[in-house]
């Protein structure tokens, strides 16, 4: 018995007996709705199980259920075309044949049903047409078989075919990210909310937290049966029934799907590889389009990026702008079918999950994408580092941006950084050659800016990295970096070269000593930077220069940004504070202005100065020393 579950999609015309042969096979009519009986023909999706790991989702063949049939194919690893052997090809043949092709499905099979109904020369003739029609698909070299569901004939050899070996799937997507696109919505009495879909990656159990996506909603599993058997978990390649705690029915709807919390971004644009179809009609730019993504059925405007237009035939990049949030896998394939009248035009392959708005002309940017359709995640992980240029990017970004486990990630980015494409910060990545860029665009940056502002003894560090426009954490851990390094040291709360001193011309030293001077002799009533600027006649960004060297040096202190005092002022005001409190244990503003003799204007500052220095502290109107304080 082939122990991996295996889940088979019928394809096929109108009446072509799909529904007939999965129930000669399975012995359950997959034809649930009173409706689909009534008319005698499948409308929505059915499903029926030949063992306990294979199952068959059985789809309609009808032009007008072109939607259903599509969410019925999204999850499925194998395909069985059926045609009837009196219709022969016919355009749903054709049409389903082209999704099959498109969701790019690579195992299957080929029934000629109704063979009761025809001679065996007619019957060579359907054949023969068959295997021209599935030249170049998947289906080229896959098993035939002919069967009638009226006498029975063939149908234990394809039960047979069905259980051996040689359909045993080996699915694509590994992830241990849970997915499960929802087909089916219901409640049941007693339980509340149930959903069924084919889990097509990942594994989910009881008790587990799910999100619903694209909604966000987080929610409980309650039970799971899988196959008709309650089970303890479900994993890819099964059907599913998942009661749900903590979300009511009308909450969902097909087309959103169960998943592992944040492993998926909401959006309403998606980058894609677009194909059409040879016989598809020429796709203009901004042209409306129903996008089968999943489960669900969904409107987009198409940009192609670089092109007017896409012939018949002809690949390209777009951007999908969809009328409501979507989310959707990396490299997750669609189907494009046109507004009206619906037929299918062609299809894609999801490239960004999360991308940024492009513009037509971005076609350099769209040529870098379609050479990497084909190349493994390593190279798509140095592309999108590429283009987060000075930035850090997350381990759980990346993650989220290319829909991979830990586990897969984290041995690409091994790989990368072996080979030294990539380096690692703490937790966060980003391109070796990126890193020393940066790191150089720092020291040339810190150079200049001494070139320019020689009397500037630093650059701060917010300063910096806003001239530069790097990502802060990279910013301060490269700034920390270069700092042990010894290529850069801390002045206060900004970074120079190690080697750089400000230098002052004869007239700047002259400068500097009358500055202080004037602040010196000003004791505890200093004149403003404004006012000092007009005094000297200089602009305020040489006078601050300046200030900053005697700040610098020890020799004043700026208050409140206006207000340089001198060090020799301010320690006589500070013997005086605490002198005053010491014998009078508290004193109120205007007791202080008093005994420093100077007015409210410079008071305030100094005293709020003394209290950001730990000397006092404010108790109601009044100020006293700090228990704590060094007096």
């Amino acid at each position: 018995m082939n122990d991996q579950p295996i889940l088979i999609v019928t394809a096929g015309h109108i009446d072509h007996g799909k529904s007939a042969l999965v129930k000669a096979l399975t012995g359950t009519d997959p034809d649930r709705l009173e409706e689909e009986k009534r008319r005698g023909m499948t409308i929505d999706l059915g499903f029926a199980f030949l063992t306990d790991n294979i199952a068959f989702i059985d789809v309609p063949g009808h032009e007008r259920f072109i939607k259903n049939m599509v969410s019925g194919i999204a999850p499925v690893a194998a395909a069985l075309l059926v045609i009837a052997a009196d219709d022969g090809v016919m355009p749903q043949t054709r049409e389903h044949l082209a999704i099959l092709h498109l969701l790019g499905l690579q195992s299957g099979l080929i029934v000629i049903n109704k063979v009761d109904l025809v001679e065996e020369e007619w019957l060579q003739l359907v054949i023969a047409d068959v295997r021209q029609l599935v030249q170049g698909t998947f289906l080229e070299n896959a098993p035939l078989f002919k069967t009638s569901t009226v006498t029975g004939e063939g149908i234990e050899e394809l039960k047979t075919y069905l259980t051996t070996p040689s359909m045993r799937q080996t699915y694509s997507q590994t992830s241990s990210i849970f997915r499960l696109p929802i087909d089916r919505i219901f409640s049941v009495k007693g339980y509340g909310t149930v959903v069924t879909g084919s889990v097509i990656s990942g594994r989910a159990r009881i008790g587990e937290e799910i999100e619903i996506v694209p909604a966000g909603k987080k929610c409980h599993i309650r039970r799971l049966e899988s196959h008709n058997q309650v089970c303890e978990s479900v994993t890819v390649g099964q059907r599913a029934a998942i009661n749900l705690v903590g979300v009511e029915r009308q909450e969902l709807k097909r087309g959103d799907f169960l998943a592992t919390p944040c492993a998926f971004i909401p959006t309403t644009l998606l980058t894609a590889q677009l194909s059409l179809l040879e016989e598809s009609p020429e796709l203009e730019y901004n042209d409306l389009v129903r996008v089968h993504l999943g489960t669900g059925e969904f409107m987009a405007r198409v940009r192609l990026i670089g092109k007017n237009s896409l012939r018949r035939g002809e690949s390209g990049i777009a951007q999908l702008i969809f009328s409501e949030k979507v989310a959707a896998a990396f490299r997750e394939r669609f189907i494009v079918r046109s507004f009206s009248p619906q037929y299918t035009i062609g299809g894609g392959s999801v490239l960004e999950v999360n991308p940024k708005p492009l513009r037509k002309k971005d076609q350099v940017y769209a040529e870098e994408l379609q050479s990497l359709v084909s190349e493994p995640l390593s190279s798509w992980l140095v592309f999108y580092l590429k283009h987060k240029s000075e930035m850090l990017c997350a381990a759980q970004e990346l993650a989220v941006n290319f829909t991979c486990d830990r586990t897969e990630l984290e041995a690409n980015l091994a790989q990368l950084i072996k080979s030294q494409k990539v380096s690692r910060i703490n937790e966060s990545y980003i391109l070796t050659e990126q890193l020393q860029a940066t790191r150089a665009k720092i020291l040339a940056t810190i150079t200049q800016f001494h070139r320019e502002k020689p009397l500037t003894p630093a650059i701060e560090k917010a300063s910096l990295l806003a001239m530069l426009k790097i990502d802060t954490r990279l910013g301060s851990f490269l700034l920390d970096d270069l700092v042990e390094t010894r290529q850069l040291k801390t002045v206060d709360e900004g970074y120079a070269l190690p080697n750089f001193e400000p230098v002052l011309n004869d007239r700047q030293q002259e400068l500097l000593n009358v500055i202080e001077m004037t602040v010196a002799q000003a004791g505890l009533m200093p004149p403003t930077i404004e006012e000092l600027a007009a005094q000297y006649q200089l602009c305020q960004a040489e006078l601050r220069a300046l200030l900053n060297l005697l700040v610098l040096n020890g020799k004043i202190t700026i208050i409140d940004k206006i207000f340089p005092f001198h060090q020799q002022a301010l320690s006589a005001a500070r013997n005086i504070i605490v002198e005053f409190l010491k014998k009078n244990g508290g004193g109120t503003v205007s007791a202080l202005k008093s005994c420093l003799n100077i007015s409210r204007k410079w008071t305030l500052p100094v005293l709020n100065y003394f209290d950001q220095q730990g000397l006092t502290i404010r108790d109601g109107e009044l100020r006293r020393l700090r228990e704590d304080a060094h007096v």
